[in-house]
């Protein structure tokens, strides 16, 4: 669990990462048209999207943390 708590207290990091690599690599395949491969490097941007908006909407480190946490334990 520490493992998850450590991805989601630096989100911004890998996931800004993803969204530039995979817009990047995205777009070349797409010029290349090979479609299923701009597609599966447009999921992973919108992953990385997903993430990113996440961490705004949570508040940062600390309640991302929360939230989390608080999810896992409603889950179980």
């Amino acid at each position: 669990m520490t493992e998850i708590f450590f991805l989601a207290r630096h989100i911004p990091f890998w996931a800004t990462a993803l969204i530039v690599l995979g817009g990047e690599f995205g777009y070349l395949f797409w010029l290349k048209k090979k479609k299923k491969t701009a597609t599966l490097c447009l999921m992973i941007v919108v992953i990385g999207l997903a993430a990113n908006v996440f961490y705004i909407w949570a508040g940062g480190p600390e309640k991302s943390v929360k939230i989390i946490k608080k999810m896992h334990r409603d889950h179980k």
